[in-house]
């Protein structure tokens, strides 16, 4: 399989190198191959020696039995673009089973969804401060680890944690962090561009209308608390009081609480200037406009972590066991990383996988001076809910 042009051939052979010894996924190879203009008659060859190489991987006749046993589908509901659009056909594709896809803007969307039946969903991804209310509301089924053997390849710090003791009910997804975007043609010479600040001071100021939240309660009321000097998890009534009152005075200058991904649309088209947001959606604002960049200020953000699990009833438990164990391999693990803009909690596919440009990404892979600055969000007490309920509720009728 040789071709004409020595530099491409070079390039071609690292790539089939990288391949075969599992430190790139197909999707990357042919998504590199292809823009190097490498024909599709060579591509298939490689692809094809890479499948039967690898052919030991693929299901067993009882793991396809069981899985045609409970009807040979799955429905699976997950956030907006938080996955390769390549790995659900490929599961299909590779397991035979038709799935349903379903995605949710936000924890209290899914929440209320389980509550109200589900819908008949098997396989969800609540937020790890959500996963004890999921549990305590008796909303998720307990996993059979035996189905579930590549839990292992997870990072330690996402298992066995306070949410989920034992992981009897979750695997560790995607991880990330809240603070703010902007638009650096805008914002360039602000003093405030280090700090929550940009937010609370300059924004009033400077971008009155142009400026945007979540609609995710407790990661709006953090960004109060962070710029106030309090710890985001904090439990004092007064501090949140305050908090709530700061939120309120801002909120005449805020365009709007967006859900799940259209604070990305709005970045692009520079209809915000500054927004409080996730990091992986900064990060596909930035790939279409270069002057949207993420700031963690130095006051600190939210950090949290997603979780894949199996709602209550779900009719295909076994399937949806298959399918996150799927999802757990490091090369698919890899590719969503690579794809939705957060990081992944699968520690061989950030040693083997995860593209160099988005590891090396403090945006998406947060140094270690970032991560002493993040506090992950913590439960919600029965005691501090009404004050919550309180701001939230006087903070969207202001």
């Amino acid at each position: 399989m040789k071709i004409n042009d020595r530099n491409q051939q070079k390039r071609l052979d690292r790539s089939v190198e990288a391949l075969f010894e599992e430190r790139m996924t197909r999707q990357e190879f042919f998504r590199r191959a292809t823009a190097w203009g490498v024909s599709a008659v060579i591509l298939s060859d490689i692809l094809g020696l890479h499948k039967k190489a690898f052919a030991m991987q693929d299901p067993s006749p009882e793991i396809l039995e069981r899985i045609k046993a409970e009807g040979g589908e799955l429905a699976v509901f997950n956030w907006e673009e938080y996955i390769h659009p390549e790995t659900i056909p490929n599961f299909e594709a590779e397991f035979g089973v038709k799935v349903t896809f379903d995605t949710f803007p936000g924890n209290e969307h899914l929440l209320a969804k389980l509550q109200a039946g589900g819908a008949r969903y098997d396989v969800v991804f609540p937020t790890h401060n959500f996963v004890p209310i999921h549990i305590g509301q008796g909303l998720l089924e307990p996993l059979d680890l035996e189905n579930i053997p590549d839990l292992g390849n997870s990072m330690p710090r996402f298992l066995n944690t306070t949410a989920d003791p034992g992981n009897i009910y979750t695997v560790p997804y995607l991880w990330g962090m809240t603070a703010l975007a902007h638009n650096t043609k805008y914002t360039k010479d602000d003093p405030n561009v280090d700090s929550w600040a940009l937010f609370f001071e300059s924004g009033p100021e400077r971008y009155s209308g142009k400026l945007a939240f979540t609609d995710e309660r407790e990661e709006v009321i953090a960004t109060a608390l962070a710029y106030l000097g309090y710890s985001i998890n904090s439990r004092n009534k007064d501090e949140l009081l305050e908090a709530g009152e700061l939120l309120i005075k801002t909120k005449p200058h805020v365009k709007a609480f967006y859900p799940g991904a259209d604070m990305t649309k709005a970045l692009i088209t520079e209809d915000i200037i500054v927004g409080h947001e996730w990091n992986g959606e900064v990060v596909k604002a930035h790939r279409k406009n270069p002057n949207v960049e993420w700031l963690l200020p130095k006051e600190g953000g939210t950090a949290w972590f997603d979780s894949m699990a199996i709602a209550k009833g779900a009719p295909h438990k076994f399937t949806a066991e298959v399918f996150i164990n799927y999802m757990l391999r490091p090369d698919v693990a890899a590719a969503n990383s690579d794809e939705g803009g957060y990081a992944t909690a699968n520690l061989v596919a950030v040693e083997k996988f995860v593209s160099a440009e988005v590891a090396n990404n403090p945006a998406i892979y947060p140094t270690a001076d970032d991560l002493s600055r993040l506090e992950f969000l913590e439960v919600l007490t029965d005691d501090i809910l009404p004050v919550y309920d309180d701001i939230w509720t006087r903070l969207l009728g202001a």
